[in-house]
């Protein structure tokens, strides 16, 4: 180092090392490289807080649903469907409504049911997209049937609760 590195000449004259002295060499690097480290320390952000997850309450709000539908209970059933609900299940020709939602507990009986694999994935501030696999046994009509599905929903949250807005099932092989 000359005097002709100016800035960092004087920053060093300035804590009393200077570096064209003999056996100084050594300390200006160790200088240069502690201070190289200091400054990585300060660049460094503090990594931001991580939101509140709602995977937990969306979930218990999906298996509401389905507890809903299994007991029949029309009331608890409507109060989870967003009011402009559908649905598209395979076998049908257009869409379902909230209505068609909850009167379909009377044509079909949920005899059992496993829920796994949940994935919550927020799509927006009050919009989260469900997807997990459903396994369940039923009758409708005096014939019994079982089903392994795939569901993906869409859930909105107003007023602080979460209701299902789109619900899509994709039958297993």
């Amino acid at each position: 180092m000359t005097s002709t590195d100016v800035p960092m000449y004087q920053t060093l004259a300035a804590v009393g090392i200077y570096p064209e002295r003999e056996g100084m060499r050594p300390i200006w690097i160790a200088l240069v490289v502690l201070l190289s480290f200091g400054s990585l320390g300060v660049a460094q952000e503090k990594p931001a807080a991580k939101p509140k997850s709602d995977a937990p309450a969306v979930e218990a709000r999906v298996r509401k649903l389905w507890e809903a539908f299994k007991n029949k209970d029309k009331s608890t059933l409507s109060s989870v469907l967003d009011d402009h609900f559908r649905l598209f299940e395979e076998g049908l020709s257009a869409f379902g409504d909230k209505k068609t939602e909850v009167n379909a507990v009377d044509e079909f009986e949920l005899l059992s049911y496993a829920l796994s694999d949940f994935t919550v994935k927020a799509v927006g501030p009050n919009v989260v997209l469900v997807t997990y696999i459903a396994q369940y046994e039923g009758k409708s009509g005096g014939e019994q049937s079982k089903a392994k599905s795939v569901f993906g929903e869409v859930w909105t949250r107003a007023n602080g609760e979460w209701k299902a807005l789109y619900l899509q099932e994709t039958y297993m092989k």
